[in-house]
């Protein structure tokens, strides 16, 4: 019997859910994500040819990257991009300067700019939490910050893809 028969049986909807991440002045708000992918993974299959057979056998889990849609905004106090730079920053990357001592970008202090384990929590109508996926160890791998077009009168959307070491689902 599918779902929409039965009453009592509501389906997730993708527009229910919330999330954040960042510290202090560079906390990117969950009114400007736009999407947020939920995590996924990937079994690597093993192959093993014993006298004239093959078998498969599932092998390492690897978790995918994440990609997640904001919304820029003109409001100092609120431009992600400048949040996002500065979350860049303090996770260790510097602009070029012979006056400096040279830093790396370091797995701890990317994952701390982002506030830590982020959390996506899926909720229903009543907004209470339905689902809570929470991201390990997240760090930034790359940022597109938009394009700027004569042609369009569009929302500045910012595309950041995230890498994490694990995720756990909870809830």
């Amino acid at each position: 019997m599918p779902f929409w028969s039965d009453p009592n049986v509501t389906p997730k909807l993708s527009f229910r859910w919330y999330a954040s991440f960042g510290l202090g002045l560079n906390s990117i708000a969950t009114y400007s994500l736009r999407s947020f992918q939920k995590p996924s993974f990937e079994i690597a299959a093993s192959e093993y040819i014993w006298l004239n057979d093959v078998e498969y056998r599932p092998g390492i889990l690897s978790w995918n990257p994440i990609e997640i849609a904001i919304t820029d905004v003109e409001e100092y106090s609120e431009n992600n991009t400048r949040k996002l730079y500065n979350i860049l920053r303090e996770a260790g990357y510097q602009n070029t300067n012979i006056r400096l001592p040279k830093s790396a970008i370091e797995k701890k202090k990317a994952s701390m700019a982002l506030g830590g384990d982020i959390r996506l929590t899926q909720i229903n109508s009543d907004r209470k939490a339905i689902e809570e996926w929470k991201l390990v160890n997240p760090f930034i791998i790359s940022v597109n910050f938009g394009q700027a077009n004569y042609s369009a009168e569009e929302i500045m959307t910012i595309s950041l893809n995230l890498r994490y070491d694990y995720a756990v689902h909870e809830i």
